[in-house]
C-alpha cells in the first residue's frame, strides 16, 4: 500500500491525558496589561505579572506589578515586586518596591527592599515586612519617612 493512515497522536490512557493537562498548567503565567484607556472599579487578582497604564479603583494582588507613566491607582497592593513609574495612592505590601524618577506616591509602603530613584516623590509611611517561618501573618514596624 502506497499511502497509510497515521496513528492518532492523542493520549490513549487517562494517565497520559492527565500528564498533558498538568504540563499545560505549569506554564509560566503571561503578563496582563491594562491599557491607558481602561478604567477598572473592583479588585484585581492575578497569579502572574500585571502592567497597569489605566485607572484602577480597587485592591490589586499579583506576582509582579508595574505601574506605567500615567496610571491612576487608588488601592491596596499585595505583590512580590512593585515598580511604580506614575501616580499611586494607597498601601503597598511587597518584598521589593521600586519608585522610579517619575513616581508620585501617597500612602504607606511595607517592604523588605525599597529603592527610590532621584526625582521620585513619596509622601507617607515606610514599614518593614518581617515574616516568620511557619507564620502566615506579617509583622509590620512603621517608620515615618523624612
Amino acid at each position: 500500500m502506497m499511502f497509510q493512515t497515521s496513528k492518532s497522536t492523542a493520549p490513549s490512557t487517562e494517565e497520559e491525558k492527565s500528564t498533558k493537562v498538568d504540563t499545560a498548567r505549569k506554564q509560566p503565567p503571561q503578563q496582563s496589561i491594562i491599557s491607558s484607556d481602561l478604567t477598572i472599579k473592583g479588585d484585581l487578582v492575578c497569579t502572574g505579572d500585571l502592567q497597569i497604564d489605566g485607572r484602577v479603583d480597587g485592591d490589586i494582588t499579583c506576582r509582579t506589578l508595574t505601574l506605567g507613566a500615567e496610571p491612576i491607582i487608588n488601592s491596596k497592593v499585595k505583590a512580590e515586586t512593585v515598580r511604580i513609574c506614575g501616580s499611586f495612592s494607597g498601601e503597598i505590601r511587597a518584598k521589593k518596591v521600586v519608585l522610579t524618577s517619575s513616581a508620585k506616591v501617597k500612602g504607606d509602603i511595607y517592604q523588605e527592599s525599597l529603592e527610590l530613584e532621584r526625582g521620585a516623590s513619596f509622601e507617607g509611611y515606610v514599614g518593614r515586612l518581617d515574616t516568620e517561618k511557619g507564620s502566615q501573618e506579617t509583622k509590620v514596624t512603621a517608620l515615618k519617612s523624612a
